[in-house]
């Protein structure tokens, strides 16, 4: 399912495979110039998960940039929060900032009320910019959850698949992985726990970058 209008079901916008390939090009660009303008940040695995993050954002989860918070949208939780510039530059690509002026602390930024979209990734790690080295789900729309210490996505990932299924909603969960991460017990709990409930409606996807 790509972008759709949550009040009418519509389409949004389709992209073709083609489209995909040339999109997660631009966003590994904008990738390198924000970890660039910040001097610092995680070249290996943003760049290394672009292209599962442009196929995701861009072509198959069922969400609204315009209503973040639509009750009956697609859950993407990233464990390696450490990746947040990828997050960033696919929320930017899919219009999740297109309409939200850039800000510090809050406040407008005098001279820049008009940069939006990709534009504003440039601001990686800025104090205030809500662009933080590791996602923070109350300062930017699209996040799910604030993650950075490894290993702990998949429990909540879980956690949001089981709320799916006691509400009796039909959205679907994915929880993104670095391998590094899977030497962590709390990741095989969380398979485990997964398996007992057979939750169907919950996708683990790993990153494996061997780094």
């Amino acid at each position: 399912m790509p972008i759709v209008d949550s009040e009418t079901g519509k389409v949004r916008v389709e992209y073709s495979v083609e489209e995909l390939e040339g999109k997660a090009q631009e966003m590994r660009a904008w990738d390198m110039i924000s970890l660039t303008a910040a001097g610092s940040g995680h070249t290996g695995g943003t760049m290394s998960i672009m292209d599962i993050t442009a196929a995701l954002y861009l072509k198959h989860i069922r969400h609204d940039p315009k209503s973040p918070q639509w009750a009956d949208r697609d859950r993407v939780f990233w464990s390696s929060g450490h990746k947040a510039p990828a997050i960033y530059v696919a929320l930017a690509a899919t219009g999740y900032f297109d309409e939200r002026p850039l800000t510090f602390h809050d406040e407008p930024v005098p001279g820049l009320e008009d940069v939006h979209g990709l534009e504003q990734t440039v601001l990686l790690r800025r104090l205030g910019s809500g662009f933080e080295g590791h996602p923070n789900w109350v300062k930017l729309p699209g996040l799910e959850f604030s993650s950075g210490s490894l290993g702990q996505g998949l429990g909540v990932a879980i956690g949001s698949a089981l709320d799916a299924r006691l509400r009796g909603r039909d959205y679907r969960v994915y929880c993104l992985m670095g391998d590094g991460e899977h030497d962590e017990g709390s990741i095989w709990e969380g398979v485990m726990c997964a398996a007992h409930y057979e939750l169907d409606n919950l996708v683990g996807i790993i990153d494996v970058n061997r780094l």
